[in-house]
């Protein structure tokens, strides 16, 4: 996780540093004493946090946290600030949607439990970004096939082939059953619906449901749907 502290007093700077070291070792925290040091920085890193004075020599902490604002990969990135200006604390929430506000003096303790709070969230997160970008792979006798896990919609098995449906395109995997298929792919995204489709939830956009027949899955901006058979409806819906 990558912290960029942007503070001009060292000792309060040095004090901010011992509070994140203490938290955990494998904070990466980089530190700033301008803001014009502070995007020469960003420029090097992608920053997790910004713990941002609001009293800065070359502009204000708020002006700062517009301009990161402002840069697309930052409009939604944690912002504390810590300031003796607490009258700029309603500006901070509703101009800049900063996550928390610290008046000094402030308890060590209060910034711990900020931090420790917002370090769980963005773990989960970097978490979830890592696993929604997996890939897999089909070996065939003369090359591999990759594909991104959060892109394929479903698998279709013909005969002794299988079809992967991604939104793209589709891949047929010769000599490959489906069971074999199942096995590979993560069962917190796949659930297997037909004897012949395995289905990637997180993708469907619709069910059309029948009583007697197969249910029909259908999913955004691709024609072919996928069914799910009578003996897994009742799975298939405790997983909806």
């Amino acid at each position: 996780m990558n912290i960029l502290v942007v503070e001009d007093n060292k000792h309060e700077m040095n004090n901010i540093v011992r509070v994140l070291q203490s938290i955990s070792k494998e904070f990466n925290i980089y530190k700033a004493l301008t803001g014009k040091e502070c995007f020469k920085i960003m420029e090097n890193i992608d920053a997790h946090l910004f713990i941002l004075d609001i009293e800065l020599p070359d502009m204000s902490g708020i002006k700062l946290a517009e301009k990161i604002r402002n840069i697309s990969k930052y409009e939604l990135t944690y912002i504390i600030f810590i300031t003796t200006h607490v009258y700029l604390q309603l500006e901070a929430f509703k101009k800049i949607h900063c996550y928390d506000f610290l008046e000094k003096p402030y308890k060590k303790e209060e910034l711990i439990k900020i931090i420790k709070r917002l370090s769980k969230g963005i773990s989960s997160q970097k978490q979830k970004n890592k696993l929604e970008r997996q890939q897999v792979s089909f070996e065939m006798k003369d090359f591999i096939i990759k594909v991104y896990i959060d892109e394929i919609l479903f698998v279709e098995a013909q005969r002794r082939n299988c079809i992967i449906h991604t939104k793209e395109k589709s891949y047929t995997i010769k000599s490959m059953t489906i069971k074999k298929i199942i096995e590979i792919l993560p069962k917190e995204y796949f659930m297997r619906t037909h004897r012949s489709y395995i289905v990637n939830l997180k993708n469907i956009q619709q069910v059309e449901k029948d009583e007697k027949n197969s249910w029909t899955i259908y999913f955004e901006g691709y024609s072919i749907p996928a069914y799910v058979s009578n003996s897994y409806k009742s799975e298939f819906s405790e997983s909806l």
